[in-house]
């Protein structure tokens, strides 16, 4: 018997529960299909709003009709009708919070700081936007992320900070791409259309909003598209292309009229107006104004109104017809007044924002370095707690590091020792060799220059002979160059160019070869080993140029970079190609391997700028070799 009353209740209950899950799936799909409809025509969205709120209320599905009364909220909004907005919204709001539905009161929140905004509420528009902002960010939702970005943005550039507003929607396009959503990223676009527009930067505007055009076209979006091409328009009129301001206004007017969203037909309407006084065109600029004054009379726009009044005073008064100018100018004093009393309140709204923006930072601030103060005074406390064991361990680490580095010292000032009855050894050593050389081989040498220098003379037509004593007077002078280095214990910079300029001299201006040095740089000392292989570089490149180069002009260059000394040699000659490498040709192969000796870097290429080729020789002038 229970077996058989648990089966008719299961046949009772289960066709309930898939009815009730099939409506849940079909109020999802009729809620994200009349997203759209909001904006393409508001009062036919706001009746199929209700219908899924009820059956929504009915199924228990209340995610459902949170998101029924949000769309019912923003068709109110297009219609400009506030207060049912808010109470929409508001229901939204109340029903997330009884259910604790994050993203509905995010929304909510969001929205709602839109209407404040249009309120002058600012400080609760500001508020409602960044609380909006954080339950989007716990949810990782980048889009609404962007979207409540972007309403920041808007209020920031109502406040004239519009900067700060193009930051901003900066964060909210990043967000929306981000989120992938190519859709609401429009606003963004048009939003910083016109805060680069009132910033005056035209080119920028433009380009943003016809980012917007584009997209709103895709989307059929009448409402964005109402915006963005009266803005687009005025850049146009601004640009002085009147005829194309007037095309986009007609076309932005059609779109805001097909949604009846007033504020858009009037804005539009007056700025239309504006190009056909650009225009000196009386006739066609009274035509928009009159249509602009019932709507504005129906929003009571005062400020639309005593600018309307004003304008339609100055055409009549041009016209002589004086009762018509008297009535205008009489109406614009009255909504100027008006306007000037809405101003002031919109002025003590914005500054009572900034002034709440100011206080939230300070409170925040405030906050944080109450919280770091405590967090200081705990840190003090452990601290305190632990002073006792803190100065044994550090005493006996204090005694540990004084004993390593007492025993550390003396074995360094022993080694020093030891290095230092070296280097004076060697030092010895390099001296007697270079006597060896100075005394023995050098006046051999000498001796047998002198004999080849003799026979030269006796005999000039003896190119063997000739050629052998020039090949001795090289020797002999790649002798004094050894025996000078040996004997140096430490060379200077200077010393190192004044040998260079004499081989210089030697090899090139004495043979007619003009010679031009740039030296930048201060005297330094250098290792007397690495200046010899730098002297046997510089006399090989200088060689192989008079050798080989036929060039009339050679510029040597000579700088100091950082920790690096910088040589260069550059001929104006025929050139050659470097990457080949006769046989039995050993002179660059010779720089190559006093490079890697003395940790140098150097290259042989062409000139840029002529047929020779330019020598760069790069080492460190504290380089030292074994």
């Amino acid at each position: 018997m229970e077996r058989l009353l648990l089966l008719i209740l299961l046949l009772i209950f289960s066709p309930l529960k898939g009815t009730a899950q099939c409506d849940t799936n079909k109020i999802n799909t009729r809620n994200d299909k009349v997203l759209n409809l909001c904006y393409e025509n508001p009062k036919a969205a706001i009746a199929e709003c209700r219908k899924i709120a009820a059956q929504a209320n009915t199924c228990k599905f209340y995610i459902g009709e949170i998101r029924a009364y949000i769309r019912i909220g923003i068709a109110y909004d297009v219609l400009s009708q506030t207060d049912l907005s808010i109470d929409n919204y508001k229901k939204a709001l109340a029903i997330s919070e009884e259910q604790n539905y994050l993203k509905g009161i995010a929304s909510c929140q969001n929205n709602l700081g839109l209407i404040y905004w249009r309120k002058n509420d600012l400080k609760r528009a500001i508020q409602s936007f960044h609380k909006a902002k954080l339950y989007f960010e716990k949810m990782d939702d980048y889009v609404n992320v962007g979207a409540t970005q972007n309403n920041l943005g808007l209020i920031y550039e109502e406040l004239d900070l519009e900067k700060t507003a193009l930051f901003w929607y900066r964060k909210s396009i990043s967000s929306y791409k981000r989120g992938k959503d190519e859709v609401q990223i429009l606003d963004a676009y048009s939003n910083m259309g016109t805060a680069f527009n009132t910033l005056e930067i035209r080119d920028s505007s433009l380009y943003y909003s016809e980012l917007a055009i584009k997209g709103y076209r895709k989307t059929s979006n009448k409402y964005g598209l109402a915006i963005v091409l009266c803005n687009k328009a005025m850049i146009l009129d601004d640009y002085k292309r009147y005829d194309e301001a007037i095309k986009i206004y007609r076309e932005s007017v059609a779109f805001a009229k097909e949604i009846e969203n007033d504020y858009l037909i009037l804005s539009t309407l007056i700025n239309w107006a504006r190009v056909y006084k650009d225009l000196r065109n009386p006739q066609d600029e009274e035509a928009k104004l009159l249509e602009a004054l019932p709507i504005a009379q129906k929003l009571k726009a005062n400020e639309q109104l005593y600018k309307i009044s004003k304008a339609l005073g100055v055409i009549y008064l041009k016209r002589n017809e004086s009762r018509k100018a008297w009535y205008f100018w009489e109406k614009y004093e009255l909504y100027h007044l008006r306007y000037y009393k809405e101003l002031n309140d919109r002025r003590i709204a914005k500054t009572n924002a900034i002034y709440n923006i100011k206080s939230e930072k300070q409170r925040s601030e405030l906050y944080k370095k109450k919280k770091d103060a405590e967090l200081l005074q705990q840190q003090l406390k452990r601290k305190a707690e632990n002073t006792w064991w803190i100065v044994l361990v550090s005493l006996l680490a204090l005694t540990v590091i004084t004993l390593v580095f007492y025993f550390l010292r003396r074995s360094l000032k022993k080694e020093l020792l030891a290095q230092q009855q070296v280097f004076h050894a060697t030092n010895e050593e390099r001296k007697r060799i270079s006597y060896d050389l100075h005394d023995l081989v050098g006046s051999q040498l000498s001796f047998v220059v002198n004999n080849l220098e003799l026979l030269a003379f006796g005999d000039k037509e003896n190119k063997r002979i000739n050629r052998t004593f020039m090949m001795s007077q090289e020797a002999m002078s790649s002798l004094r160059d050894t025996v000078w280095a040996l004997h140096s214990e430490s060379m200077s910079s200077k010393v190192l160019l004044d040998r260079m300029k004499n081989v210089a001299k030697k090899w090139l201006e004495d043979n007619s070869i003009e010679v031009k040095f740039n030296v930048q740089m201060e005297d330094c000392v250098l290792d007397p080993g690495v200046s010899l292989h730098v002297m046997r570089i510089f006399q090989e490149g200088i060689s192989n140029i008079y050798k080989h180069a036929k060039t009339k002009k050679v510029e040597i260059n000579l700088k100091e970079e950082g920790d690096y000394l910088v040589l260069s040699i550059e001929d104006f000659g025929v050139g050659f190609d470097p990457e080949v490498k006769p046989e039995f040709h050993y002179g660059l192969k010779s720089i190559e391997q006093r490079v890697e000796k003395i940790g140098a870097v150097y290259s042989m290429t062409k000139s840029q700028d002529h047929s020779g080729m330019v020598l760069l020789l790069r080492w460190k002038k504290n380089s030292t070799i074994a």
